[in-house]
C-alpha cells in the first residue's frame, strides 16, 4: 500500500538522495584521501581468484547488457499484462542513462590510472552502479507490490542490496572507479528510482480516479 504518509516519506527520501548526490559531486575533493586508500587497497588484492569473476560481473552489468535486460524484462511485463510496470522500467532506465551521461560530462572526473580493464569515458558517477540501483530497484518494487509478504520483501530486499553492493564493489576492485564514484552513483540511483516510483504512483492513481469517475457516471441512471 502506498498511502499519503508513505508518499511523503518517499518524496523526502528522494530530495535527500538528490542533495547527498549533489554534495558528493561538488565536494569530491574531500574524498581524495579515502579514494586513494581504497584504490591502493584494491590494487593490493585484485590479483586474486576473484579477478576473472569480477571481469564477468563488469560485462554483465555494463550499459549494453543492462539495456538488453531492460528490453527483455519490459517485453515480458508487457506480455503478462503489466503494461504500466513495463513503461516504468523503460522510462526509469532511459532517464538513468541520460542522467549518468549528463553528470559524467559536467564533472569530467578522470578514472584511476591503475585500472585492470580498459574503460573509456569519465569516472563520476559509476554507470554500472547507478544502472543496477535503478534496474533492480524497479523489479524489487514490482515484487513488493504484487507479492508483498514479509518473506518476499525480505528475500527480494536482501537480493537487491546484495547485487547492487556487489556491482559497486566490483567497480572498485577492478580499479575502474574511485570510492566517491560509487557513493555518488548510489545516491543518484536512489534519487532517480524514488522519483520514478513517485511519478508512477501519481500517474496511475490519477488514471484509476479518472476511470472510476467515468464508471460512476455510466452507472448513474438518467434523470427524467
Amino acid at each position: 500500500m502506498f498511502d499519503q504518509p508513505n508518499q511523503k516519506m518517499v518524496l523526502f527520501g528522494s530530495v535527500l538522495f538528490l542533495i547527498c548526490f549533489l554534495l558528493t559531486a561538488v565536494f569530491r575533493g574531500s574524498f581524495n584521501t579515502i579514494n586513494l586508500n581504497v584504490n591502493l587497497w584494491a590494487d593490493s588484492v585484485n590479483s586474486g581468484f576473484f579477478t576473472p569473476a569480477a571481469k564477468v560481473i563488469s560485462v554483465i552489468f555494463n550499459t549494453t547488457a543492462l539495456f538488453i535486460l531492460t528490453v527483455i524484462v519490459a517485453v515480458y511485463l508487457f506480455a503478462t499484462h503489466h503494461k504500466n510496470y513495463s513503461l516504468l522500467l523503460l522510462g526509469a532506465m532511459a532517464g538513468d542513462a541520460l542522467l549518468v551521461q549528463i553528470f559524467k560530462t559536467l564533472v569530467m572526473s578522470p578514472r584511476p590510472l591503475n585500472e585492470i580493464i580498459a574503460s573509456g569515458g569519465y569516472s563520476f558517477p559509476s554507470g554500472h552502479t547507478t544502472g543496477s540501483v535503478v534496474f533492480f530497484g524497479v523489479l524489487t518494487y514490482f515484487a513488493w507490490v504484487h507479492w508483498g509478504s514479509k518473506k518476499v520483501k525480505l528475500a527480494t530486499g536482501g537480493f537487491y542490496v546484495s547485487i547492487t553492493a556487489l556491482v559497486g564493489f566490483d567497480r572498485i576492485y577492478l580499479n575502474v572507479h574511485w570510492f566517491s564514484d560509487i557513493i555518488g552513483a548510489v545516491f543518484l540511483g536512489a534519487f532517480w528510482l524514488s522519483f520514478c516510483i513517485l511519478t508512477f504512483k501519481y500517474a496511475t492513481s490519477n488514471h484509476r480516479v479518472q476511470n472510476f469517475s467515468q464508471n460512476e457516471r455510466k452507472t448513474v441512471p438518467p434523470t427524467s
